[in-house]
């Protein structure tokens, strides 16, 4: 006899029983019945007289007789009112039951699993060299986005896996490696107009192979092929979806396959986060937006990689800032559900608009739409912490770290935070475990310096400022190496690397707020309020952190101070905390 499972629901039909992971679920014959009936016509629309005759076949029964069967099965499968994760109730017509279905014959070791919880998509591998590269990480991408927010199921970022991109790689040891249940490893290979794509998910702690399977799809019809392997990926997961859910799983953001493609480059080039990529980046994203202007992802990915390139400072705020707030807005206009449409935003109010509460606004509502969304519990953390809310901001960033606990830049995040509450020593200790990991991290020697140099520690902060500048290229840490020098009471030569930093803004931008941290380090109060004006007047990258940076400890008690934080839009002056260590 047949067995049908779901979730972690068993019902055996010879038995005549339903089990939920292994332990008995009672329904009356007649609500059995009708779950039977529905599960032997799974994804169909079964008409309400087809059931009633079904499950009452010699009997004339009314339709309140279904409605109470209908009811009480909802109840027993834990299905609470509104929800449609098993049952679909069609208006005037019918039921569809819409959670994928697993059938097998007794003699078969079908059993009801359990929904793996953590996930890592690794960039798919190209059996031809000649491929188009993109397709590594966008295909890869494009599962991540579909997959994550469902259920249960946190799948990590791009960020997290797309460094193995383009590797001969043991998956089941990356699997362990990213801390997650389970691997999608995939491969492509297209010749002529075909494309083969095959599919296998590891179970990492059981370390096997749980499912594979083989898509073939004509080239130009990629997004059915993503359809096909989203869809069989949910099913081999066994993830308890609504109806919303199935819907979402095979939604496309855009039907112009070439303008995925340019998306797909462009989400290749961000993760390369140098600033001559982040232009190409842009570039892309332009190019799909041309071909697709309703391309909502695209919108609100544009405006990220505009906003990052004012943070790094590799552009002016008044280049970046307008057109980052425009493409998020827009990107939200198509499509308000779009969780990284409301985090740009929110980055793009904090760092141009200096508007906190609207920032925290849109943090908050991408993590109701995806309480998964690693970004965005990066972001509102530093949010948090620069409103003067530690205790908030720690609880994000560590949930951030939870979800993507191989991530360098929520490592040194926490670093940093550590740094801006004053524990200088916790905040040493943490910053040189990251690079322990990755003793090539721009991000941590950068926060390193710092905390280095405001604990007196001034040889080793030189030593890592210096190696800070080196990594990140572009003289984009050139200031610290001054403000180093400064600390240390080598006037000379940070008057001499502030020079050189004036000379070359001649050519090329440099973010004022660098040159107040100079002076700030150099104790002339003058010169640190006169470039604050300008910095403000530029909008200049980390003027948001005004009131929790350490180098600015000096000048707080000055009343042009508290002007300045209510230009920048800090609520009230803050109280700098002691050092803790």
């Amino acid at each position: 006899m047949t067995r049908y499972a779901f979730d972690d629901f068993c019902l055996d039909v010879a038995a005549r029983a339903l089990s939920r992971g292994g332990a008995p679920v009672a329904l009356t014959p007649r609500v059995f019945d009708t779950l039977l009936h529905l599960l032997e016509r799974s994804g169909e629309l079964v008409d309400k007289d087809e059931l009633m005759q079904a499950v009452w076949p010699s009997r004339v029964v009314e339709e309140n007789n279904l409605n109470q069967a209908i009811s009480a099965l909802r109840r027993a499968l834990g299905e609470t009112r509104g929800e449609h994760r098993y049952i679909l109730t069609v208006p005037g017509r019918g039921y569809r039951f819409v959670a994928e279905v697993r059938v097998a014959s007794a003699a078969d070791p079908l059993s009801a699993t359990k929904p793996l919880r953590t996930l890592a998509v690794l960039p798919f591998r190209l059996l031809q060299p000649a491929q188009d590269e993109a397709l590594q990480t966008g295909m890869a991408d494009t599962l991540i986005t579909r997959l994550s927010g469902l259920g249960e199921l946190v799948v990590r970022p791009l960020s997290a896996v797309c460094r193995f991109s383009g590797q001969q790689h043991d998956p089941l040891e990356i699997g362990r490696r990213l801390g997650v249940d389970a691997v999608l490893d995939g491969t492509i290979q297209q010749a002529a107009a075909q494309v083969r794509v095959s599919m296998r998910l590891l179970n990492v702690a059981e370390g096997r192979q749980q499912w594979a399977e083989i898509f073939d799809a004509q080239a130009d019809d990629l997004f059915a092929l993503q359809d096909a392997v989203a869809e069989k990926a949910a099913a081999a997961l066994a993830l308890r979806l609504t109806y919303d859910q199935r819907i979402r799983l095979t939604r496309r953001d855009t039907e112009n396959p070439e303008a995925w493609r340019r998306y797909a480059l462009a989400r290749f080039f961000v993760e390369q986060r140098s600033p001559s990529a982040l232009k190409r980046a842009v570039d892309s994203f332009r190019q799909a937006l041309a071909l697709d202007p309703g391309y909502a992802l695209a919108h609100a990915e544009l405006s990220d990689v505009y906003t990052i390139q004012g943070v790094m400072g590799a552009r002016p705020p008044h280049e970046v800032g307008p057109p980052a707030r425009e493409a998020a807005l827009h990107a939200l206009a198509i499509d308000e559900h779009l969780p990284v449409a409301h985090y740009a935003l929110g980055h793009a109010l904090v760092q141009y608009d200096r508007d906190w509460a609207g920032a925290e606004l849109a943090y908050r509502r991408a993590l109701e739409l995806d309480p998964n969304c690693t970004s965005a519990h990066h972001r509102y953390a530093i949010l948090l912490m620069t409103s003067g809310r530690p205790d908030e901001a720690f609880a994000q960033i560590r949930r951030a770290r939870e979800l993507d606990p191989t991530s360098l830049p929520i490592d040194a995040t926490e670093g940093f935070l550590y740094y801006w509450d004053r524990q200088y020593v916790r905040a040493i200790a943490h910053l040189r475990g990251t690079l322990e990991r990755e003793p090539h991290f721009w991000m941590a020697h950068y926060w390193l310096a710092q905390v280095l140099g405001s604990h007196g520690e001034h040889a080793a902060a030189a030593t890592s400022a210096q190696r800070a500048n080196e990594l990140v290229g572009n003289d984009g840490a050139s200031w610290l190496i001054a403000w180093t020098h400064a600390v240390a009471g080598r006037r000379d030569e940070a008057l001499a690397q502030r020079d050189a930093l004036l000379e070359r803004s001649r050519h090329h931008y440099v973010p004022p707020y660098d040159i107040v941290q100079v002076h700030a380090g150099l104790g002339d109060v003058e010169q640190v309020f006169a470039w604050l004006e300008r910095a403000e007047q530029d909008r200049s990258r980390h003027l948001d952190t005004l009131g929790v940076n350490p180098i600015m400890d000096a000048f707080r008690a000055d009343p042009r101070m508290a002007d300045m934080y209510a230009r920048v839009g800090i609520a009230s002056v803050a109280q700098s905390p002691a050092p803790r260590g």
